[in-house]
């Protein structure tokens, strides 16, 4: 997975600094919504100097950035894209096409991630918020909740 992206990254320009490698690192380990802090205090567990917030925030941004992770505001955190996780060659038109639009349900008991892109709602959403004149900011719509595993306990 990470030569994937790597190698996807590279193709588009972007500049992959031992730092941001690090970083890539250490999200493509964790599950759920990816906390700075925790990245942050991983950065910290390896490193000889003391490691700013700021850096963390720089590096996780710019794998945002690069559409890797998905910047969150409602859960003040990250998530690894869906579109990361499936190991084809190239990604598929179609999945492309609900890369930026998707809802995200993120269970409030145990942290647990999933991002479904939802094309027919979505663009039934989208409609809605058009015809209002609205300008969306961010095209995530992010549902919390109690996933089926913390349900069934």
């Amino acid at each position: 997975m990470k030569a994937k992206i790597l190698a996807e990254c590279k193709a588009k320009g972007a500049q992959i600094t031992p730092l941001r490698e690090q970083v890539l690192d250490i999200v493509l380990q964790l599950e759920g919504v990816i906390k700075a802090y925790t990245v942050l205090a991983q950065m910290q567990r390896v490193s000889s100097s003391v490691v700013a917030p700021p850096t963390a925030y720089r590096a996780l941004d710019f794998w945002a950035d690069l559409g890797v992770l998905h910047k969150i505001p409602a859960v003040n955190g990250y998530i690894l894209c869906n579109h990361v996780k499936h190991e084809c060659a190239g990604h598929c038109e179609h999945e492309h096409a609900a890369h930026g639009s998707s809802f995200i349900l993120v269970c409030a008991e145990c942290g647990a991630v999933d991002e479904q892109g939802l094309t027919a709602e979505w663009s039934a959403l989208q409609a809605a918020v058009r015809q209002s004149g609205f300008v969306l900011q961010e095209e995530h719509v992010v549902l919390t909740g109690v996933c089926g595993k913390c349900a069934a306990k």
